[in-house]
């Protein structure tokens, strides 16, 4: 008589059909209350989802992150760094001048002001007001005196300048490469790539005054 799979055996299985799944729907799949499943997802391993409150699971093996230790999957987000909150910290963190609401929402695809003003509250992050804006900074006070001096040498972009030609030029090549990016992903890649700062309300202007006729996704 061949022997039943163990839970975890079976837990793993059902990953295998589905990348992503709720507790609920794993604990109604494999006849076991809640914390049973909880203790058979720490057996296997697993990642939790950032995004959609937490609510989604998936096998540690699934995700392909990027050098953020980011993965995205059918707008569902995961980080190998744990929940939003640990995600943000780590990301201003390495950041060399901090990073701006909307160069974080590019990066998580998820839009992140409330946590990002709630981190601030709660003094779990710094902050500096350039052009208009708020830069996240972390609160270690050696590398906060980095980030501010970096910071202070960025010119970051008044929302209601229009674009250099260069930067227009650079904004056209990461659209033309990949055209579902939202504007604030796009910002973050010109950030990340070309050291540069662009408001994504400037590159959503371009694209009206030149009738470009591109509505970019917005971040998951």
């Amino acid at each position: 008589m061949t022997p039943q799979p163990s839970p975890p055996e079976r837990l793993k299985q059902l990953f295998h059909r589905r990348t992503c799944w709720r507790l609920d729907q794993l604990a109604e799949a494999l006849g076991y209350a809640l914390i049973s499943v909880r203790r058979f997802l720490k057996q296997i391993g697993y990642f939790r989802s950032y995004t959609d409150n937490g609510k989604w699971y998936t096998f540690r093996d699934s995700p392909d992150f990027d050098r953020d230790g980011l993965w995205h999957f059918r707008g569902l987000g995961f980080s190998k760094h744990g929940s939003l909150t640990a995600t943000i910290s780590y990301l201003i963190g390495r950041s060399p001048a901090g990073l701006s609401a909307s160069q974080l929402s590019g990066k998580l695809q998820h839009p992140c002001h409330a946590v990002l003003t709630q981190l601030h509250k709660a003094g779990q992050l710094d902050r500096l007001q350039l052009a208009g804006q708020f830069q996240y900074l972390a609160p270690d006070p050696q590398l906060n005196r980095r980030q501010r001096e970096q910071a202070a040498g960025l010119q970051l972009a008044d929302p209601r300048a229009s674009l250099s030609t260069q930067t227009a030029l650079w904004v056209l090549v990461e659209y033309i490469k990949n055209p579902g990016l939202s504007f604030e992903q796009i910002a973050a890649r010109l950030q990340e790539q070309r050291k540069v700062s662009v408001a994504a309300q400037s590159i959503q202007r371009f694209f009206q005054e030149h009738d470009l006729k591109k509505t970019p996704q917005a971040p998951s």
